[in-house]
């Protein structure tokens, strides 16, 4: 199968020019807070699989970084991101990789995407398609030997530089195509621009379905962020996922770690908790660990896509359970599909999570909640 789609897109190559190249830009002359037109359409791109705004009807932004070096600043970044509870993309390049390893496996487990920008930052419409292959597999590859998870299927091209046959070969490979529609002179870390005015510039630019590009590498992003995002959020926008944009959205939604405390008959006990549209949702298995050797226990049972809850059985531990408050940003979060017939059931990272109450309610658990204390008390005998 590989070697069709590679055969398809060496053939497909002499179909189209390099002469078409495109230098992504963008024309804020439709006002302010206006979406800005673009070097193409949205609907000629999103033939490619390739998106520079998201819903311009909602006030949704997606936030992205170009990590090609570290300038010691990224970890204050991530820093904010994690207090505000809000998500991010990172593209990033293999020696970003090899030079700053605990940075990027904290990219990813704070909950971010991590995207390809390339093993070598080319200009991929100067190297053949064979070459950008290898570019964008290497650097998946890299990333996964260090983190053991596969990197996110999202591209961002270096000089935001591409032509169409470059954007067929990245959608034959999987990838969604990120360019922006907000960006400002972030990158000259010589020449950086003062607080004052770049949060000007970010500010009137701004718009519904916003894809933001800003540079890690910039001292005045780092000490913007935190502003940056608070104004946004007074203004009423939220922050959201390359992954829900409006094109590419199949149920996912944010899940921000809880700081919630559960008890059992008043007993403290590790859950892990994320909020969903302001909902406490835990880990099945983590309330099966709970209830065992209760009267309520019960055991899971997985096959087929589907699981199957027995009362009244003993529960098998697999795994870490019970693990506790989750020390990340924010998660994906996808609804399940085939698996819970009874529940509204979220997956995240490969776990099923249910709103606390339905559970508590099905298996007949008394559940009070002490807002003063943000904490929830379960009841089992």
């Amino acid at each position: 199968m590989i070697k069709k789609i590679v055969s398809s897109i060496l053939i497909s190559s002499v179909l189209f020019s390099s002469v078409y190249a495109t230098n992504w830009g963008l024309s804020y002359t439709n006002g302010v807070n206006q979406p800005p037109n673009g070097e193409d359409s949205a609907q000629t791109l999103a033939q490619y699989n390739t998106y520079f705004l998201g819903d311009t009807s909602k006030k949704t932004v997606y936030l992205t970084f170009d990590a090609g070096y570290e300038n010691g600043y990224t970890t204050k970044i991530l820093d904010v991101l994690k207090k505000q509870n809000v998500p991010a993309a990172f593209f990033i390049l293999e020696h970003y990789i090899d030079a700053n390893p605990e940075i990027v496996k904290r990219m990813s487990n704070d909950g971010h995407i991590v995207g390809n920008h390339t093993s070598n930052h080319p200009n991929i419409t100067k190297i053949s398609n064979t070459k950008l292959i290898n570019e964008v597999d290497n650097l998946s590859i890299k990333f996964q030997n260090l983190t053991g998870k596969r990197l996110d299927p999202y591209f961002r091209p270096p000089e935001g530089s591409y032509t169409y046959n470059k954007l067929q070969t990245l959608q034959y490979l999987g990838y969604n195509t990120i360019l922006w529609s907000v960006a400002y002179a972030d990158w000259d870390e010589n020449n950086q621009p003062s607080y004052e005015s770049a949060l000007n510039i970010l500010n009137k630019r701004m718009h519904n379905g916003a894809i933001i590009l800003l540079h890690p590498t910039s001292s005045t992003n780092a000490g913007i962020l935190d502003t940056f995002i608070t104004n946004l959020k007074n203004q009423g926008y939220d922050f959201a996922y390359l992954s829900s944009l409006p094109q590419l959205n199949k149920g996912i939604v944010k899940a921000i770690p809880s700081a919630c405390k559960f008890y059992i008959n008043s007993k403290p006990v590790n859950i892990t908790s994320y909020l969903i549209d302001d909902t406490n949702y835990i880990k099945l298995r983590d309330f099966a660990a709970i209830l065992d050797g209760t009267q309520t226990e019960f055991a899971i049972d997985f096959a087929n896509n589907k699981i199957t809850i027995t009362k009244n059985s003993e529960y098998s531990f697999i795994g870490s359970e019970l693990s506790g408050k989750a020390d990340v940003a924010v998660k994906q979060a996808k609804k399940s599909t085939g698996t819970l017939e009874n529940f509204a059931s979220y997956n995240i990272e490969n776990n099923n999570y249910i709103s606390i109450r339905e559970l508590c309610d099905a298996f007949g658990v008394q559940i009070a909640y002490d807002v003063n204390t943000n904490s929830v008390n379960m009841k089992v005998k």
